[in-house]
């Protein structure tokens, strides 16, 4: 499974390709800033607005530690730190996304406060109650042990800390049509309903807080309003470092169209 995403996910050449983009769209590369990146570094569902929707949720502050599990390249490590001054550290299973998430956090000016490594969620290399909070995005989907995923998660949170997770849910019955942005085929998607998160969260001791259906913000990321702007890189910002995007992002629109997922947050706290 390792293997197969990170075959699916690792593509040289990420960050020349921001820079790039970047750059055509009168970005000076050297003088980046966080929002710069906000178009191009954030995998999930809406974006950095999704993003200023759930960082909150997080109830974390300056000099809190946080951990962003399936980190990618960093975007949402990096908006943490720079929104709450929290230390940020990214775990992700794909070499590519680690080095690019490095570059890109340098390039910024906040290796300070965020780090990233090759490390798995469903085996998380920290101890007991290392972290104030502990996030993931848009990562369930590729992961069947769901069990496993939130029982690490909520370990290695103190109690009283936040577990956020931000994932695509099942919400509807229906066939899922692949590829998908996070699998190629059926065989290797694990998406599931918000019950079956809920249920792992409460074996692992976890209180379930809140949930938060974003359903109106993934209907604007996948059909903008015609007076929004224009996003970069032929329509859609991915583009950038995901090449084969047109059949993906179509078959997710088409899925959240249809009502068979949803971008769901869940609020955990630890107790």
């Amino acid at each position: 499974m390792t293997d197969t995403m990170q075959s699916h996910y690792g593509r040289p050449g990420i960050v020349e390709r921001i820079l790039e983009t970047l750059a055509e769209a009168g970005v000076d590369p050297d003088s980046l800033q966080v929002d710069d990146l906000g178009a191009f570094d954030e995998f999930h569902v809406g974006r950095r607005e999704a993003s200023e929707r759930l960082v909150p949720l997080l109830e974390v502050g300056k000099g809190a530690s946080v951990l962003d599990v399936g980190s990618g390249i960093g975007g949402p490590a990096r908006f943490i730190a720079n929104r709450t001054g929290a230390h940020v550290t990214g775990i992700d299973l794909t070499p590519e996304f680690v080095e690019a998430a490095d570059t890109l956090t340098q390039r910024v000016g906040l290796s300070d406060r965020v780090r990233f490594q090759i490390a798995s969620g469903t085996d998380i290399p920290f101890t007991d109650d290392y972290f104030d909070a502990a996030t993931l995005m848009h990562v369930g989907m590729n992961i069947e042990a769901k069990a496993t995923l939130i029982a690490e998660m909520a370990r290695v949170t103190r109690p009283g800390g936040t577990v956020l997770v931000y994932d695509l849910m099942r919400v509807g019955e229906g066939e899922l049509g692949y590829p998908m942005p996070w699998a190629s085929s059926a065989d290797f998607s694990f998406v599931d309903r918000p019950a079956v998160y809920e249920q792992a969260a409460q074996a692992a001791g976890l209180v379930v807080v809140d949930r938060l259906d974003f359903s109106d913000l993934a209907r604007n990321f996948f059909d903008p309003p015609k007076d929004a702007p224009a996003a970069p890189a032929a329509g859609d910002p991915a583009a950038a470092t995901n090449p084969r995007t047109t059949a993906t992002f179509q078959n997710a629109r088409a899925a959240v169209q249809s009502g068979l997922i949803s971008p769901i947050a869940l609020v955990l706290r630890s107790s």
